[in-house]
């Protein structure tokens, strides 16, 4: 007889978050957030919140982690992936929007982000931490390669 493994239990999470751009004469910067020793850079994201739409979370979540307030400008991408924490397996979606820098100075949520700074566009692929991050910096360079300031809201 076959012995049966039990069920593993999944925990499903959904964030959102942004990419977010700010224009300095003909060049672009990127808004990214630093945590730990040694530093993980990220983008700015955080969960959803029960009833709350997702392009609300995203704008939410920049604005406390970061200071900066930004206005959405197009859907970026889904970034999907599974971690264990506490024994426990989780399947998160993030949902990312390119953003357009509205307002604010860099500050880093206390207890949760350690530091944010701007970072100009083609830097940004070799300071981020995660590949699925890199890989939306090659999508973002590529839209303001195709995109004139004005189409982005700049």
């Amino acid at each position: 007889m076959k012995s049966r493994r039990r069920p593993t239990k999944v925990k499903h999470e959904r964030s959102a978050g942004g990419f977010v751009l700010k224009r300095t004469g003909s060049s672009y910067s990127g808004l990214v957030i630093g945590r730990s020793t040694p530093r993980i850079w990220s983008l700015p994201k955080g969960h959803v919140e029960p009833g709350e739409a997702v392009e609300d979370t995203a704008t939410r979540e920049v604005l406390e982690e970061t200071g900066v307030a930004g206005t959405i400008v197009e859907k970026l991408a889904d970034i999907k992936y599974w971690f264990y924490s506490s024994r426990l397996k989780h399947s998160k979606i993030v949902h990312f929007y390119l953003m357009r820098y509205r307002d604010g100075a860099p500050v880093p949520q206390a207890g949760e982000v350690d530091e944010v700074v701007w970072v100009p566009l083609h830097e940004m692929a070799k300071r981020m931490t995660h590949l699925n991050e890199r890989r939306l910096v090659g999508l973002v360079e590529k839209i303001v390669q195709e995109k004139s300031a004005s189409e982005l809201g700049f």
